[in-house]
This record gives structure tokens, C-alpha cells and sequence, in this order.
């Protein structure tokens, strides 16, 4: 898919950081390629599905990430793998935000708040991407 997503953590409406442990433990056994310079990953999924991922890991935390040149399937579930275990959500352009739980709705800032959905699967997110 040729969207760029980010996903980012919000507490309060604010920005926060993500732990880098969520980040590690969910992509980390599936990266191929590493441009640290960069700060890109590539990953490559169970089911031959790959994506980039440009994120910074700096004291075990990430500021944000963002997912580009990604394929459905396996990749998207590792996705919604990260944003559970991070408590992150996912920003698609032009499409409702991605939550993790419901209970993500109230810390989002008030203007991505009435869209959002809750997505459990990356067949889940597909859907939403489609619609848009």
C-alpha cells in the first residue's frame, strides 16, 4: 500500500513516547535490513508481506514512528501487534484514527476523537484503508 502512516501515543491530547520494548519484542525479530543513519528498518512478514519503518530508538523510547511501502496481511497484523503493546494509535492520511482500545478515544486530541476506530487485526486496518 502507498500510504506513509504514523503512529504516535497520546496522553491528554498531547504527544507522548512510546517504549522501546513495545517496539523491539513486535518488529525487531522480523527486520532484514537496518540503516541506523537512517533510522530505518525494513521488515519482512510471515506471509512475504514487507514495509519501511523509519523510527528513532533513543533511551528505549520512540518519539513516533511512521510505516510506508507496506503490504497487507501479516505486516498489518504486526501493526495492530505494536499499537496494543505500545498503547499507540495509528494516524492514516485522510482516514479515521486507528485505536488500540476505546480507552485511547479521550487522550487523542479532540479533533481526531469523533472518527476513530478500534481496529483487533490488520484485516481490521485494511478495511479502514479502503474506505477512505
Amino acid at each position: 500500500m502507498s500510504y506513509d502512516m504514523v503512529v504516535q501515543r497520546f496522553e491528554q491530547g498531547d504527544a507522548a513516547p512510546m517504549a522501546g520494548d513495545a517496539f523491539l519484542a513486535t518488529f525487531e525479530p522480523r527486520v532484514d535490513r537496518r540503516e541506523p543513519q537512517h533510522t530505518y528498518w525494513h521488515i519482512s512478514a510471515d506471509d512475504g508481506g514487507t514495509a519501511d519503518i523509519y523510527a528513532a530508538l533513543a533511551d528505549n523510547a520512540l518519539g513516533s514512528l511512521m510505516i510506508s511501502h507496506f503490504s497487507a496481511g501479516a505486516v498489518l497484523d504486526l501493526l495492530v501487534r505494536y499499537i496494543v503493546l505500545a498503547d499507540a494509535v495509528v494516524l492514516p492520511p485522510g482516514c479515521p484514527t486507528l485505536l488500540a482500545h476505546e480507552g485511547q478515544r479521550h487522550h487523542l486530541p479532540e479533533q481526531l476523537r469523533a472518527d476513530a476506530v478500534v481496529v483487533q487485526a490488520g484485516a481490521d486496518v485494511e478495511r479502514v484503508l479502503r474506505s477512505c
